[in-house]
C-alpha cells in the first residue's frame, strides 16, 4: 500500500472549518488505498501571537523558553486534527516532535536534525492508524525542546517522508502551487506545473516562501517526490521532480528578497586566515550568508562585505563590530534598506542572452543595481528596495511570464 506523507500549513488549520477540511481530505486520501502520515503547523497566526506575548515580557526572550512556547502552537493543531479525523470515523493519534523521535542538534531556534527514529509511526502505520505530527519541532541529544526554524514545518514532512521511504510528499499551502512570482503581490503571474529540485532550491534560497530552503534540500538529497498544492481546491499544483536537462537556457520562474541589509568590514590590512575568521563566526551564529564580496586588494587592504536577511542583522552586526577591532578594519558601515530579485530556470546563470537582458531591462526602467550574482540556475540583481517592484515588473514582462 503507498505511503504519502501530508503536511498542512498554518492558513490550512487555521480554524475549524479549515481543520475538518483538513481531515476529510485525509480520510479521502485512505479511502483511495494509501497509508497516510500527517505533519501540521500551528494553526494560522498563533506562532505570531505567542512570539509577540514573549516579546511584550522580555525584548530578548531566551532561546530554550521560546522554543517551549512555540511548540505549543503544532500540539494544539495535531490533536485537534486528530480528534477531526477520529469523527470521521478513521483512527487517527497525534504525537509531538520529541515522541516521534526527530532528534536535533542543540541550536534553539534553527535546530537541525540529526537522526528520527520513527518507531512510533510505525507501529501506528501496521495497526492502520493515522499518526499526526506536529511539524517544526524535535528533541536534542539533552532531552531539550527544540525547534527548526520558521516554515520548519516543511522540513519535518520531508524528513518523515525520507525516512520512511514514501512514496510522495504533499505540502499543502493557501497557493495553488508555485507561480512565476508571488500572486500575492504579482497578480497574473502564472502557475509553474513542474520544477526541477534545483531550480526550486535556488527559488527557495533567494526569498519565495512557498517552501522551506532546507526542506528543498533535503527532497532532492533523498529524491523526495514532492507536490506542492493548495488545500482549498482539488488543483493539481506543482510537481518536483528531476527533469531531462535543457540545451536551451529559458527563465521558468522569479522570485524576491525584500528585505536585506550590507554590512562591510571596510579597509582591512591583508593577513592570513582573515576571511577565514570573520565566516566562521558567521557561521557558528547560523547567520545565513545571501551574497559575499571580497574587495579588490589595494596594496596592503581590502573590503569584505556581506549581504544578510534583515532579521539577522542585530547578531551580524555584533559580532562583525567585534572583529572589526580583532582584524583593524577603519570602520564597518551598513547599507539598509536592500532587496533583490532573481530569475530562476536551466541554465539561466551561464547564459548572455538572459544576463545581457535581465540588465538591460532594468537599466532601460532606471534601476541601479548594488550586485549581482550567478549559479547554473539563478541570476539575483541587489538593488535598492524601493527599486523592488519596478525591476520585477519589468523582468516579468521581458520573460513574459505573466
Amino acid at each position: 500500500m503507498p505511503l504519502v506523507v501530508q503536511k498542512y500549513g498554518g492558513s490550512s488549520v487555521a480554524d475549524i472549518k479549515g481543520i475538518r477540511r483538513v481531515a476529510r481530505r485525509v480520510v479521502a486520501t485512505r479511502a483511495a488505498g494509501n497509508r497516510v502520515v500527517v505533519v501540521v503547523s500551528a494553526m494560522g497566526g498563533t506562532t505570531d501571537a505567542l512570539t509577540k506575548m514573549a516579546h511584550e515580557i522580555t525584548p530578548s526572550p531566551q532561546r530554550r523558553e521560546l522554543d517551549m512556547l512555540l511548540t505549543a502552537g503544532e500540539r494544539e493543531a495535531m490533536a485537534l486534527v486528530s480528534l477531526a479525523i477520529m469523527h470521521e470515523g478513521l483512527q487517527a493519534v497525534s504525537f509531538t516532535g520529541s515522541q516521534v523521535g526527530i532528534i536535533t542538534d542543540r541550536f534553539h531556534s534553527d535546530a537541525r536534525i540529526e537522526e528520527i527514529r520513527g518507531d512510533r509511526l510505525r507501529r501506528a502505520l501496521r495497526g492502520q492508524v493515522i499518526p499526526i505530527v506536529a511539524g517544526f519541532q524535535g528533541v536534542s541529544a539533552e532531552r531539550e525542546i527544540t525547534t527548526l526554524g520558521r516554515g520548519g514545518s516543511d522540513v519535518t514532512a520531508v524528513a518523515l517522508a525520507a525516512v520512511l521511504g514514501a512514496d510522495r510528499c504533499e505540502l499543502y499551502k493557501d497557493v495553488d502551487g508555485v507561480h512565476t512570482e508571488n500572486p500575492a503581490e504579482f497578480p497574473g503571474v502564472r502557475l509553474v506545473p513542474r520544477l526541477s529540485f534545483e531550480e526550486l532550491a535556488e527559488l527557495a534560497g533567494s526569498g519565495s516562501e512557498v517552501i522551506h530552503p532546507r526542506a528543498c534540500a533535503l527532497a532532492e538529497k533523498y529524491r523526495v517526490q514532492l507536490s506542492i498544492r493548495s488545500s482549498f481546491n482539488d488543483k493539481r499544483g506543482t510537481t518536483v521532480a528531476k527533469l531531462e536537462k535543457m540545451e536551451k537556457a529559458f527563465v521558468r520562474a522569479m522570485t524576491h528578497n525584500h528585505k536585506l541589509v550590507r554590512l562591510s568590514l571596510v579597509d582591512v590590512p591583508k593577513k592570513k586566515h582573515c576571511l577565514h575568521q570573520v565566516v566562521t563566526q558567521l557561521a557558528e551564529a547560523r547567520v545565513p550568508i545571501v551574497f559575499f564580496n571580497h574587495g579588490v586588494v589595494h596594496g596592503d587592504r581590502f573590503d569584505l562585505s556581506f549581504i544578510i536577511p534583515e532579521e539577522q542583522l542585530a547578531p551580524a552586526k555584533a559580532i562583525l563590530a567585534r572583529l572589526a577591532k580583532q582584524v583593524r578594519a577603519v570602520r564597518l558601515e551598513m547599507k539598509e534598506s536592500l532587496c533583490s530579485v532573481s530569475v530562476v530556470g536551466p541554465g539561466v546563470g551561464s547564459d548572455p542572452e538572459i544576463l545581457s537582458g535581465t540588465l538591460e531591462t532594468l537599466h532601460r526602467v532606471g534601476v541601479h543595481l548594488d550586485a549581482f550574482s550567478t549559479s547554473e540556475t539563478r541570476l539575483s540583481c541587489f538593488m535598492d528596495r524601493k527599486d523592488l517592484r519596478l525591476a520585477a515588473a519589468a523582468l516579468l514582462a521581458r520573460f513574459r511570464l505573466k
